[in-house]
């Protein structure tokens, strides 16, 4: 009897467009759940021109014909838009840029090319190759143009076409770095864009202004079945005999307006309650569907699709990134099992699992933790963590080193919790590892630290700390008081505010250009000619910018200096008070007082004039905004005296090209709602806080306002 042989095809298939739709539905999960009935939107495609690009950019093409309702994230699709970002590192770039958006274009998908420009990152070099850290300087500057791109166009989504092969080289990088189980679990299949930081409508933003747009791409109205479900659970929650026997009972009957106003006191008060600013939310996320298929996949669907693709030689040179060197190194060289592709990505995948299963926990905790109040408009939050001491079960207490397994794991997932809490106020772009927390968990988590001490940060009552830009108050609710002065951990809660500003290092300022006042003066090379009247005019609304890494600030105005945005300062605000009127001044104490206590009120963010000015006859300094002592410099240098032209002003100072701030004037408070009178009708603002994780707010507990005092 025959025997037939199996034959084995080991030539790699191309990747049909059900298994990418598949995998595109995999790494693109909605981000606002609760919208439906979206508007079709355009998504990015980041394009090289490499094999791995071509054939993200074929399968995209296919991917609208295969379904043309497919949604990514929570839109529909309009169309893949392409971006080519030129790096111009050779002469050749340029012509391979334009062929493949010739070839993009015989896909039917719409694509742009975008030239980088490396003049501000050289510096003292004379070529981005001779930069030290070349790699991360492209990283960065590819990242900000594809994301000024994408927000721009209102693409909300950004494919890229990292693959299987290059999730290994970035986990044997990592391994080779000495990176943790967290680093090691590689590219994250969905994240936001990195290197973007600040960039409005792209990183993190953008939400707000969707919702004010005539067609948002995002719907929340109600839909006509949801409608409907509501009216009846209404409907059937009302007896209507009761409701019409209270309204004939009611007890305004018979009132008159006078007596109305005496019955509910409607006499106006100047209110105490701040309406919360809106927190921003949105921005560009990157996915990267491809990551669960290998590079050999990717070759096979250009060449069975007859899809052209461009070889960039600075991928080949080993000696010019730490990438391009382990590329070399594993395809060259017989590397052991443990360091090859199967081995590496399975390492990754435990990585990713206990990574998961200690976030899981982590959220397990915060459903324990309390979150006594969230104010964004000082940017503080109480907490009131849970008790969380060691687990103890029978088969530890013979294995010392299981013991201290589990203290370990525990530690880590009271740090992961102790990052949510931080990530709600502080100023700091990046996340604080978690090796840089472990005096935190020590001091809030007792019960999970060493036995040793050698620094004594845990004896005696709790202390306050900072930590991430956050300073971290010890404080006793009113059913707490009189307790022990070192507390079980769980019984005290902390106060989280911004950390006083370091006076080594610059403060965060928000600066208005030149506008109003750039007609003051026709050439600076001729003081003679500059003119003595002001008409003023409105700018532009200005873009928007993070302020210390929690407001989001825009700012339009006709005054003649520039509006300044930094953080409240002492030496300021006995002047500022004398400005207001008394119900203002007494508004502004209460406020203060409730919401931002101490010397939290010194990191709010305040608005300042660049010099002095009378609202009612704002007329600017001769000469603005020339320094003084280069109108001093100007004068000398052609045998005038300057004494007439400049007044008083020290012919030494250098401000505002230098700012003075005893030279500034105070003039608001944005977030507290707190403006010197009539700044009204010179001055309009936009305000509103940072995304935060929303998720943490509502998976803690939550009580009201508590009666906090300082131990």
């Amino acid at each position: 009897m025959g025997v037939f042989s199996h034959v084995f095809h080991t030539g790699a298939r191309p990747i049909s467009v059900y298994e990418f739709a598949e995998a595109v539905r995999a790494t693109c999960p909605p981000r606002f759940p609760k919208t439906a009935r979206n508007h079709q939107r355009s998504v990015g495609l980041a394009v090289s021109g490499g094999v791995d690009s071509m054939a993200l950019a074929y399968l995209c093409s296919r991917l609208k014909r295969y379904d043309v309702n497919f949604q990514v994230s929570d839109n529909p699709i309009h169309n893949f838009r392409g971006i080519i970002v030129n790096h111009q590192l050779r002469e050749e770039s340029t012509r391979e840029a334009i062929a493949v958006a010739r070839a993009l274009r015989k896909m039917g998908m719409h694509s742009n090319v975008y030239h980088l420009s490396w003049t501000k990152a050289l510096g003292q070099y004379d070529h981005p190759k001779d930069l030290p850290n070349f790699e991360s300087v492209a990283r960065r500057l590819r990242y900000q143009k594809l994301g000024q791109v994408c927000g721009r166009g209102r693409m909300a989504s950004l494919f890229l076409a990292h693959h299987e092969d290059d999730q290994y080289e970035t986990v044997f990088m990592r391994l080779l770095q000495g990176h943790g189980v967290r680093g090691l679990r590689g590219m994250k299949a969905a994240s936001d864009i990195p290197e973007c930081e600040g960039i409005h409508r792209t990183y993190q933003s953008g939400y707000i202004d969707d919702q004010k747009a005539g067609h948002p791409f995002y719907n929340n109205k109600m839909t006509r079945q949801q409608y409907n479900v509501l009216r009846r659970e209404l409907r059937s929650n009302i007896d209507r005999f009761m409701h019409e026997q209270e309204l004939r009972e009611s007890a305004l009957d018979g009132l008159d307006g006078d007596d109305l106003r005496e019955f509910y006191r409607t006499k106006q008060f100047s209110p105490i309650e701040l309406a919360n600013l809106n927190i921003e939310d949105g921005g560009v996320v990157v996915y990267r569907p491809l990551l669960g298929f290998s590079k050999d996949r990717l070759i096979a669907t250009c060449e069975a699709n007859k899809i052209p693709w461009w070889e960039d030689s600075t991928n080949q040179d080993p000696t010019l990134t730490m990438r391009n060197a382990v590329r070399y190194m594993y395809k060259n060289h017989a590397l052991p099992v443990a360091l090859q592709k199967p081995s590496i990505l399975a390492l990754s995948s435990r990585c990713e699992q206990n990574a998961r299963a200690l976030e899981a926990e982590a959220g397990r905790l915060l459903a324990e933790t309390i979150i006594y109040d969230f104010e964004p408009n000082v940017g503080t939050v109480s907490v009131q963590f849970p008790e969380y001491g060691l687990s103890r079960f029978p088969r530890d207490a013979s294995s010392p080193s299981r013991r201290c397994a589990r203290r370990l794991r525990q530690r880590e997932v009271a740090g992961l919790l102790i990052k949510r809490i931080i990530a709600l106020v502080t100023p700091e772009e990046q996340a604080v590892p978690l090796a840089n927390l472990q005096n935190v968990i020590s001091r809030l988590f007792p019960a999970l630290s060493d036995s040793a001490d050698p620094q004594g940060t845990l004896e005696g009552p709790p202390k306050a700390f900072s930590i991430a830009g956050i300073h971290f108050v010890p404080i006793e609710t009113s059913r707490n008081k009189g307790a022990s002065t070192q507390p079980a951990s769980g019984s005290l809660s902390w106060y989280l505010s911004r950390a006083p500003y370091s006076s080594n290092l610059p403060i965060p300022r928000y600066r208005t250009p030149y506008w109003s006042a750039k007609d003051s003066w026709s050439n600076w090379s001729n003081l003679s000619n500059c003119r003595e009247n002001y008409e003023p005019r409105w700018s532009r609304k200005a873009r928007w910018g993070l302020w210390d890494g929690r407001f989001w600030v825009r700012i339009r105005h006709c005054l003649p200096y520039r509006v300044i945005m930094q953080p409240f300062l002492h030496s300021h605000a006995k002047a500022f008070r004398e400005l207001l009127p008394p119900e203002d001044r007494d508004r502004l104490a209460v406020l203060l007082k409730r919401y931002a206590p101490g010397k939290t009120r010194y990191t709010l963010p305040a608005l300042y004039l660049e010099e002095d000015l009378d609202l009612q006859n704002a007329k600017p300094r001769r000469y603005y905004p020339l320094p003084p002592s280069m109108v001093h410099q100007y004068y000398t240098g052609h045998g005038m005296s300057s004494a007439s032209g400049m007044g008083d002003t020290d012919p030494t100072s250098n401000h505002p090209r230098v700012p003075d701030v005893s030279k500034m004037k105070l003039i608001g408070l944005p977030t507290l709602d707190v403006l010197i009178p009539g700044l009204e009708a010179w001055l309009e603002y936009e305000i509103r806080y940072r995304r935060i994780d929303r998720a943490t707010l509502d998976t803690a507990g939550s009580s009201r306002r508590g009666s906090f005092v300082s131990p």
